[in-house]
Parts: C-alpha cells; sequence; structure tokens
C-alpha cells in the first residue's frame, strides 16, 4: 500500500476522473457561455457573430441593471443582518450546556430542505387571505394592516430575504459554533482570571479567532447571493413589475423564452466576471490567515 501511494501514477490516476468532471460541468460551459456571447442566436437557425454587441446591450438594459442591484440587495441583506445574527446565535448556543446537541440540529433543519419546499412553505405563509402571517395580524391589528407580501413591489423582496434567510442561515450557524467550540478552554479560562467579563471575551477573544470562518462565510454569500435563482423564481418569478428580478432569473427569461440564447449566455458571463471580481477584492481586503492558538 505505502508503496503504491509512493507512485506518481497512483495520484493521477486519482485525479483525472474528478479534473475530467470538473472540466466537463465547469470549465466547458464556461468556455461555450463566452463563445455564445458573440453571436446572435436562437438555439435553431443559424448563429449570426455580432462582436461585443451583446455585452454592451447589458449596460443599457433597465432590467439588467434592476436585476444587478436586487443581486446586491441579497448581498447586502446577508452581510448586515444574517452574518451578525448567525454569529449572535452561535454565542447564545455555544453557551449552552443543556441540549447543545438539538439546538444545533434544529437550526440546521432548514437548510436540508428543498428550496422549492422552503418558497411554497413561505407561499402560504405570506397568502393575503388565508396566510398565518395576516392572520396574526388581523387578531392583533386592523384588518387593513395585512398586506400582499408577495404581490407588493415594496415589500415582495423583503419577503424573499427573510425566506432565504431563514433557510441558510443555519449553515452559517454550523460552521461558527464549530469554530467557537474549537477555542480551546485555557484561553478562555485564563481570560476569567485577568477578569475578563462575557462581553468582552466575545469581542477580544471569540471573535478575532473565529475570523477565518467569518471570512469564508463572506465569501460563500457573496458567490451565494450572487447567483440565487430558484427561491425567486419559485415565489415571484421575478415579479411584481421586475421589483424582485435577480440576474439568474432574468438569464432563463432571455435564454428560454425570448429564445435570445447569444444575450443569455452573454448574462451569464457577466454574473461569472462580477463574482469573480467581487471575491478577489474581498479576499484581498480579509487576507485571512490560519489562528495560531
Amino acid at each position: 500500500m505505502n508503496r503504491a501511494l509512493k507512485n506518481p501514477i497512483t495520484y493521477v490516476a486519482f485525479i483525472i476522473p474528478t479534473l475530467a468532471l470538473y472540466a466537463l460541468f465547469f470549465v466547458y460551459p464556461v468556455i461555450v457561455s463566452f463563445f455564445y456571447g458573440f453571436f446572435r442566436w436562437d438555439g435553431i437557425t443559424e448563429k449570426v457573430f455580432i462582436g461585443f454587441d451583446n455585452f454592451t446591450r447589458l449596460w443599457q438594459d433597465e432590467v439588467f441593471r434592476k436585476a444587478l442591484v436586487n443581486n446586491f440587495y441579497f448581498m447586502a441583506f446577508s452581510l448586515i443582518v444574517n452574518i451578525p445574527l448567525v454569529f449572535l446565535i452561535s454565542i447564545i448556543i455555544s453557551k449552552v450546556r443543556r441540549m447543545r446537541d438539538f439546538y444545533k440540529s434544529a437550526v440546521f433543519v432548514p437548510v436540508v430542505i428543498s428550496t422549492a419546499t422552503v418558497a411554497i412553505l413561505f407561499g402560504v405563509l405570506y397568502n393575503y387571505d388565508s396566510g398565518m402571517i395576516n392572520q396574526f395580524i388581523r387578531l392583533v391589528a386592523p384588518d387593513d394592516w395585512a398586506r400582499e407580501w408577495l404581490s407588493d413591489p415594496k415589500l415582495a423582496m423583503l419577503s424573499i430575504l427573510i425566506a432565504n434567510a431563514w433557510q441558510n442561515i443555519g449553515f452559517f450557524i454550523v460552521l461558527c459554533l464549530a469554530a467557537i467550540l474549537n477555542i480551546p478552554k485555557e484561553i478562555v479560562e485564563a481570560s476569567k482570571l485577568d477578569g475578563v467579563n462575557g462581553w468582552q471575551e466575545t469581542w477580544s477573544i471569540t471573535l478575532p479567532l473565529v475570523r477565518p470562518i467569518l471570512f469564508v462565510m463572506l465569501l460563500l454569500t457573496v458567490s451565494g447571493t450572487m447567483k440565487v435563482l430558484d427561491i425567486v423564481q419559485i415565489m415571484t418569478n421575478g415579479g411584481p413589475f421586475q421589483s424582485t428580478e435577480v440576474m439568474s432569473t432574468y438569464m432563463l427569461k432571455v435564454g428560454f423564452r425570448s429564445l435570445e440564447l447569444g444575450y443569455g449566455s452573454a448574462i451569464g458571463v457577466a454574473m461569472f466576471i462580477i463574482i469573480l471580481v467581487l471575491t478577489g477584492i474581498l479576499q484581498r481586503i480579509t487576507k485571512s490567515e490560519e489562528v495560531q492558538y
């Protein structure tokens, strides 16, 4: 066995299938999208080369600009609301002595539920006539306080953001909680001997030591919110009046409903470049380093 592991051919044999799958399902689609982005094509007739026209059209497309802004809404909500909430809940669970495993499992349950199920569930909760939210509002407030949560352009995006946060927050809590519980007890006990209180411990010890995990969460959040699709597609399909349109849903509409595959590919390329630039900037800013205890 040891002799086999020392043979470079063994490593190549294991790496090649992985590289082949990576090239087939990631590298090839990216290259093809770049290629099609230079053509006007409906998927049936002959492709017509138009150069950079599809890409210049993007910045003149009001719907695409609105979709891009909505993606940034997703990202801003996740960075400003979700991640601080994740850290707070993780701190609270880490302080619990009894039933900690139960709480960890409870917060993770939404993650294993399919996005389609979550979207349908929240669609029922947001229903104007029979939804639990409006039913509760009618019990404690005047009837006209009830809202069309998914039909009101001013409320639809916030409603989706809450549903999306409910599904994904558990994954980040488990990551953050694992990092907190991995902090050596000797450090915590030594800080208590020095008279450090709960808030000071959180701010001066816990936060710096879990910083690498927080940076990972930032990267996952940025990449995930820039390519969000399914929950928007199912809950509002980009409506009402494109108030919840995101780049992915717009790409699908353009490419497969309007049969503008060339322009749809250009939108996909724009998404790829935006995600690449944002994650690159974030990595440069954070420059996360391994924590040495």
